[in-house]
C-alpha cells in the first residue's frame, strides 16, 4: 500500500512540473508575439519635409604658390673689358635689343680698323692675281693650239704651262688669304658689337650688377632682366586632388596686395609625379597681368576650376542628421522613411550639398530626425 501511495505522489509531482514548463513556454511565445506585433504596428512619426534642390556649382581645388616671370635672364659680357657707360638701370623697361651698357670700345675699334685694312689689301691682291691668272690661261690656250699645229716646240709649251700653273696657284692663295681676312674682319666687328650690352628679351631691369669704370672678365653677370606682361603661377595641390587636375583648366589667382581682386589664368603644366616628401603635385599656370600691376615674387593663392555641375543636390542643414561620425538623411517614399547614408559637401547660404544616393527632387524629412529609422511610417505636417 505504501508503494502505491508513493507512486501516485511521484506521478502527480511530474504532472505538476510538466504543466509549469508548458505554462512558461506559452508565456514566452505570447511575449514574442506581442513584441512582433508592436514592431509591425509602430507608431507613425510626425515630421515636416523639404524637397532636395539642384544647384549649379563649380568644383575646384585650392593651390598655393608664387608668381614668377615667364622669362628671367642674366645678361653678361662676351669678352673682357671696362664698363664705359650704364644706359639702363633698376626698374627700366627695355625692348628686345635695347642698349643696357657700353664697354670701352677703343681697343675694339682699333682691331676693327686693322682687320678692315688687311682685308682691303687682300682684296686688291686677289684682283691682281686674278688678272695674272686670266692672262696665263689665255696664253696657255693659244700655245696649246700652236703646239697641236707643231708651230711651237714642246719646251715652249711647257714653259707657258708652268707660268699658268704658278699664276693659278698664286690666285688661289690670294683668295685663301682674302677669305681668312674676311673672317678676321667679322671677328673684329663682333668684338666691337659685343662692347654694347643689349637686352635679349622685352622686360624690366630687375638688377644692375656693375658700375662705370669697373673692369670685367668675360661672362661677368651685368644685369638681370625679367619679362613683363603675363606671369607664371607656380604652386602645389594636395595629393588627394591629383585625379581632378589637368592642363587647360582655368585658375583664379589672388594676392594679398590686391584684396578682393581675382586674376584668371590657365593651367599650362602639370608635374607627372607627386612629391614623396610633401605629398603634393606641382602645377604651373599662365596668368595675365593687366597694366603690369602684378610683380614676380608675390605669394599667391589659386583656385583651379576642375568641373561644373549643373544640378548638385542641396538641402537645409536641418534635414541632415549627424551622430557619432555618421551622417544621413531620410527620404520619404509612400509615407515611409528610407535611410540614406551621405556625406556633406559645400555650404551655400544655409544650404548644404548632399553627396550620396540622393538626387534633386527627392523629398526628405526636415524635423524629428532623431526618432526616425529605416522603414518607420511618418505623417507629414507642414510641407515646405
Amino acid at each position: 500500500m505504501r508503494k502505491k501511495g508513493r507512486l501516485r505522489l511521484s506521478v502527480a509531482a511530474s504532472a505538476a512540473l510538466l504543466c509549469l514548463f508548458i505554462n512558461y513556454g506559452c508565456s514566452k511565445d505570447a511575449q514574442k508575439t506581442e513584441a512582433g506585433g508592436a514592431r509591425k504596428g509602430a507608431q507613425a512619426q510626425a515630421i515636416t519635409t523639404v524637397a532636395v534642390e539642384g544647384r549649379a556649382i563649380e568644383r575646384s581645388v585650392e593651390a598655393t604658390g608664387t608668381l614668377a616671370a615667364l622669362d628671367e635672364v642674366v645678361v653678361s659680357n662676351e669678352g673682357p673689358g671696362t664698363v664705359g657707360r650704364i644706359i639702363a638701370d633698376l626698374g627700366d623697361r627695355v625692348e628686345i635689343g635695347a642698349h643696357l651698357a657700353v664697354l670701352d670700345q677703343r681697343e675694339a675699334r682699333l682691331g676693327l680698323a686693322q682687320a678692315q685694312a688687311a682685308n682691303a689689301a687682300n682684296a686688291k691682291t686677289v684682283e691682281k692675281e686674278r688678272a695674272r691668272y686670266v692672262d696665263a690661261k689665255t696664253s696657255l690656250e693659244r700655245y696649246a693650239e700652236l703646239f697641236r699645229q707643231e708651230m711651237v716646240s714642246q719646251s715652249q709649251y711647257d714653259l707657258v704651262k708652268t707660268q699658268f700653273d704658278v699664276a693659278f696657284a698664286q690666285f688661289k692663295e690670294a683668295e685663301s688669304r682674302l677669305t681668312q681676312s674676311e673672317a678676321y674682319l667679322d671677328i673684329a666687328k663682333k668684338r666691337l658689337s659685343d662692347t654694347t650690352i643689349v637686352s635679349p628679351i622685352e622686360g624690366v631691369v630687375k638688377k644692375r650688377l656693375v658700375s662705370p669704370g669697373e673692369s670685367l672678365r668675360d661672362k661677368t653677370p651685368m644685369f638681370t632682366i625679367v619679362s613683363s606682361g603675363p606671369l607664371k603661377f607656380r604652386g602645389t595641390v594636395p595629393e588627394s586632388a591629383v585625379p581632378e587636375i589637368a592642363a587647360g583648366q582655368k585658375i583664379r589667382v589672388t594676392v594679398d596686395a590686391f584684396q578682393g581682386r581675382e586674376f584668371t589664368g590657365t593651367l599650362s603644366r602639370v608635374s607627372p609625379a607627386v612629391d614623396v616628401e610633401t605629398r603634393s603635385l606641382d602645377v604651373e599656370a599662365i596668368v595675365p597681368n593687366p597694366g603690369n600691376i602684378l610683380k614676380p615674387g608675390y605669394f599667391a593663392k589659386g583656385v583651379i576650376l576642375t568641373r561644373h555641375d549643373e544640378a548638385a543636390p542641396f538641402a537645409p542643414e536641418s534635414a541632415i542628421y549627424s551622430f557619432v561620425g555618421i551622417t544621413k538623411v531620410f527620404v520619404i517614399e509612400n509615407g515611409t522613411a528610407r535611410e540614406r547614408m551621405v556625406r556633406v559637401g559645400r555650404k551655400d547660404g544655409g544650404m548644404t550639398e548632399i553627396i550620396g544616393d540622393v538626387k534633386p527632387g527627392d523629398v526628405i524629412a526636415s524635423s524629428n530626425l532623431a526618432n526616425l529609422y529605416e522603414g518607420v511610417p511618418v505623417t507629414v505636417g507642414v510641407k515646405k
